[in-house]
């Protein structure tokens, strides 16, 4: 019966531990973007080299959306 008192221990600090990543991970911003940066691969080549992605230009554009 000790080893059961012990394992809920040991996975209440993990989970507490996964709870306090996501929390600052959430806090740091790594998931502000998601949905924008999921859809950049799909985006076509419309330029040269020298465009470069994400520009002034294209967020009025709309094309880092998909809006023309």
């Amino acid at each position: 019966m000790d080893v059961v008192v012990i394992l809920i221990f040991i996975s209440l600090v993990l989970v507490g531990a996964a709870l306090a990543f996501f929390i600052s991970r959430l806090r740091g911003g790594d998931f502000d973007h998601g949905a924008r940066l999921s859809l950049l691969p799909l985006e076509d080549d419309e330029g040269g080299p020298a465009d470069s992605v994400g520009s002034s230009k294209d967020l009025e554009k709309g094309s880092v959306h998909g809006n023309s």
